[in-house]
């Protein structure tokens, strides 16, 4: 007897790759094998695959970079500045008499306190084409003095410094003819300082082969000696 067991639990452990899913409808053989069945189902049944370890976060000790705020529009480059320098219409009406009334407008309205009028405002013109007669006079200077400038450049240059200098000289009578209420010196003086300011670019017009350094300077105090030359002649002496 325990030898036809042997012999059974060998075959049914050749079987029971094939019989694990069938169906005994001989009621001895289901009976002779299900124990040694049962046995061997609960010894190759796998155990099921343990849940998965989760790694641990590892925090970094540094702190996450921030991303910097964008810079805000500079004032001087916001494309709403003009706009808010024209809310002042008397400034505005003054300035439209000028060849140049955005540039007015700008070189006026920063310096301009109290009340606005044509004297106040011609005024702040000079001293802003004064102060650029300055500047222009620094950088001609500098120009000079670099060794790396040509004698041929120097020339002109020299020049330019002479005729900035004396652009402030007579900007200083243009003040003088104001308070006086003297608006023929006034005028002349005025017209002047656009001659000057006009002298160092033909310096070098002179001498076609040679560009002007100060070719935007120049530029520049030509614009504020016209405003400057329009604004005087809008002028009503009482």
């Amino acid at each position: 007897m325990e030898l036809n067991k042997f012999i059974l639990l060998l075959i049914s452990s050749s079987l029971l790759p094939f019989l694990a899913g069938a169906t005994f409808e001989a009621p001895g053989i289901a009976d002779a094998l299900g124990p040694a069945m049962s046995s061997l189902s609960a010894a190759t049944t796998r155990s099921p695959l343990p849940p998965p370890v989760v790694s641990p976060t590892i925090r970094s000790p540094f702190p996450s970079p921030v991303s910097s705020p964008s810079p805000p529009d500079s004032p001087a480059h916001s494309s709403s500045t003009l706009p808010l320098l024209s809310n002042n219409a008397a400034l505005t009406k003054i300035c439209d008499v000028t060849r140049y009334p955005a540039e007015c407008l700008a070189t006026i309205a920063p310096f301009l306190t109290g009340e606005t009028n044509p004297i106040s405002v011609l005024k702040i013109g000079i001293h802003a084409l004064q102060k650029s007669f300055e500047e222009a006079t620094a950088v001609a200077t500098k120009i000079i003095n670099d060794l790396s400038t040509t004698a041929a450049v120097k020339a002109p240059l020299d020049t330019c410094v002479e005729s900035f200098d004396s652009g402030i000289a007579v900007l200083n009578d243009a003040l003088t003819a104001i308070s006086a209420h003297d608006i023929g010196r006034l005028s002349t003086k005025l017209s002047s300082a656009l001659t000057y300011s006009d002298t160092c670019e033909e310096a070098f017009a002179e001498q076609p082969d040679l560009e002007s350094p100060l070719q935007e300077t120049g530029q520049h105090l030509d614009k504020l000696a016209s405003i400057n030359l329009a604004i005087s002649a809008s002028l009503q002496w009482s």
